[in-house]
């Protein structure tokens, strides 16, 4: 059934009308695809996704509106294999949910800024996407007004929400402004980003995000910590008031305000904190999840756990964990300490060059008994005496004189060898008794949890209780239910832990390398360390998703890049002498040290004395026999 010319005529003219009224690009397809694809290559997007009001897009269209859709589709995925698809805000919302952050990198664009396209991004998609994922691109007619659009939608300081207006000046130039709020409630900010025309195409931005966005424009950030001296000290007024925190992270924080252009209000956490099993989370952790706070500056260590409930910033330092204990006052008894000094076979060329020389000596007096009158068998010297006076010479006592010459040579031989090798062996011994070995009880955890003995202590509602409590290690498991879980009052930080270690001889506390090194000098005990048990990364911490991570971690690294954070751990973690320099003092002996000396000197005299006893009893049993014999002759 055909209808009249006439009637044709005004058909058309009223679809027409409807394509141009209600037609979802406000735009020649041309600026669609160059500037969008420009946009994709600038970030390196993965994926586009066209956002729109309309549930049926392509069946109530116009014709004419339809074919451009489909152009500006096919140019994207198939001219540049781009993935593309359109989706209207409903099915978005149902179909891919919160599941969107399987999507990596991708490109939200909205192609008008229509009241149904405001609406529906309003109510349907801002109100529950986290906005900082995805790249946003909208195009907005020149008479729209920033303000009235973005009304009661909330655009994160670190998302990436860029509107594309034409230039009222030039025909087909493009300008593009990045919108953005320093919090929910203020004011909505703007800046150019760039320009983009089909000739030149996209003029970008120079500088990276946080180089543009580089002022919170006072914005008041809530900060807690952690009363852990000396890295974290809070200062209260009059009012018990938290006024500032100094420290290490106190000064990290103020460069930090300074940078940002912002203030910081303080509260104090009673802890690190951790999350129980039933979602609930404690201390400073669960400051963050309540949004009680916006920022914790102290030490947190980055786990896994942890992860899943608040965002950290760039890593700070990396140290290692491990326990300590107190230093045993007793060294160990070093049973070798005066045979160590030589070697075996050293030992071995001194006995036999004492066999050697004595036995020379006793050749020598019997070569020139035959000659010498006065070398007769009741003057010559036997050979057991000889060796003792030779070994009496490596001790530095004197020798009796000989008439011979030879004898003579042989002892000046013997005193001169005696003197060298006396003389190196002296030097030996002091460097060998100088070095204090300790009697460490155990130098593991297995050690520690076998020795059964000691007390072992974490902070508590920390990371290190929830690494014991949670770790597969099957030692750890174990010193967890039979050490950890018995301590009724753990300690708050790591000097209360560290000075229970010095109280406490059976008390060994899990701590970070850094902070033993800087605690050592506020305990009045010498602590040692056991084996590592794991490495650590030690970050601050904000809350999920915080729209000021980025910026934090931007001048952070620029902290870091400048060498500041460096000097900053070297001067605030450094260990302070006391009276600016170290006093040196002379180390008194302790009885371990001559210990063996002292019982080799027993065990001498109780020979020397058995032996005397000895020969005055065969002396007396020689004696009465004697005159028993002359009796009875």
């Amino acid at each position: 059934m055909f209808c009249k010319p006439d009637l044709c005529l005004i058909i058309g003219l009223i679809v027409f009308v409807f394509d141009l009224t209600w037609s979802q690009l406000i735009r020649p397809v041309y600026v669609y695809e160059g500037l969008i694809k420009s946009i994709r290559d600038y970030f390196n997007n993965t994926c586009i996704v066209f956002l729109h009001s309309n549930s049926n897009l392509i069946e109530t269209q116009g014709l004419m509106e339809n074919e451009h859709l489909l152009t500006l589709q096919r140019y994207l995925s198939m001219t540049h294999h781009i993935r593309t698809t359109f989706m209207d805000f409903h099915m978005f919302s149902t179909r891919i949910g919160q599941s969107y952050f399987h999507i990596k990198r991708p490109l939200f664009i909205l192609l008008n800024d229509y009241e149904d396209t405001r609406d529906g991004f309003a109510h349907q998609i801002a109100t529950w996407i986290a906005m900082a994922y995805p790249t946003w691109v909208i195009f907005f007619n020149n008479e729209t007004k920033f303000e009235d659009f973005f009304f009661e939608i909330y655009i994160p300081f670190d998302c990436k929400f860029m509107v594309v207006q034409s230039s009222p000046n030039v025909i087909g130039r493009e300008i593009i402004t990045e919108v953005y709020q320093v919090n929910k409630g203020r004011e909505l900010r703007s800046s150019q980003f760039g320009i983009w025309d089909v000739r030149n195409g996209l003029k970008g931005p120079k500088h990276g995000l946080f180089l543009r966005r580089n002022n919170l424009f006072g914005q008041n950030i809530r900060v807690t910590s952690i009363q852990d001296p000396p890295i974290s000290l809070f200062h209260r007024n009059e009012r018990n008031e938290i006024t500032k925190i100094s420290g290490f992270f106190g000064e990290v924080i103020l460069l930090l305000q300074e940078a940002l252009n912002c203030t910081f209000t303080y509260k104090e956490a009673k802890s690190w904190g951790m999350c129980l099993p039933n979602g609930s989370c404690t201390g400073a952790i669960g400051m963050l999840m309540n949004n009680d706070v916006d920022f914790a500056a102290t030490e947190f260590m980055m786990t896994s756990d942890r992860l899943d409930a608040i965002s950290f910033t760039t890593p700070i330092y990396t140290t290692k964990c491990r326990a300590y204990i107190k230093k045993p006052a007793s060294s160990d008894v070093k049973w070798d300490a005066y045979t160590a000094p030589f070697s075996t076979n050293i030992w071995r060329a001194i006995a036999f060059f004492i066999v050697l020389t004595s036995g020379t000596i006793v050749l020598i007096q019997r070569l020139f008994a035959v000659t010498s009158p006065y070398l007769r068998n009741d003057n010559r010297l036997r050979f057991t005496e000889i060796l003792f006076f030779v070994t009496g010479a490596f001790c530095n006592q004197g020798m009796k004189q000989s008439i011979l010459d030879p004898v003579r040579i042989v002892h000046f031989i013997i005193h001169l060898s005696a003197v060298v090798i006396v003389a190196a062996y002296s030097a030996a011994l002091i460097s060998f008794l100088t070095v204090k070995t300790f009697i460490m009880p155990f130098t593991t955890m297995d050690g520690l949890l076998k020795d059964k003995t000691y007390r072992f202590g974490v902070i508590g509602d920390s990371a290190d209780f929830s690494f014991f409590q949670n770790t597969s290690d099957k030692i750890m498991n174990v010193l967890f239910d039979k050490l950890l879980r018995k301590e009724t009052d753990l300690p708050s930080n790591y000097l209360d832990g560290l000075e229970r270690v010095c109280k406490d001889d059976k008390y060994a506390f899990m701590t970070l390398d850094n902070m033993a090194t800087l605690l050592q000098q506020k305990v009045d005990c010498k602590l040692e360390p056991l084996d590592v048990i794991t490495q650590t990364t030690i970050a601050m911490a904000l809350q999920p998703n915080s729209p000021y991570r980025g910026i934090i971690n931007a001048n952070i690294l620029l902290l870091r890049d400048n060498g500041i954070l460096q000097r900053l751990l070297e001067t605030q973690w450094s260990v302070q002498l006391s009276g600016g320099s170290e006093k040196s003092s002379w180390k008194s002996v302790e009885i371990g040290d001559i210990v063996p000396l002292l019982l080799f000197i027993i065990a001498a005299v109780f020979i020397s004395c058995l032996i005397c006893v000895m020969e005055r009893v065969i002396f007396m049993s020689l004696f009465n026999r004697k005159k028993r014999i002359s009796r009875v002759n």
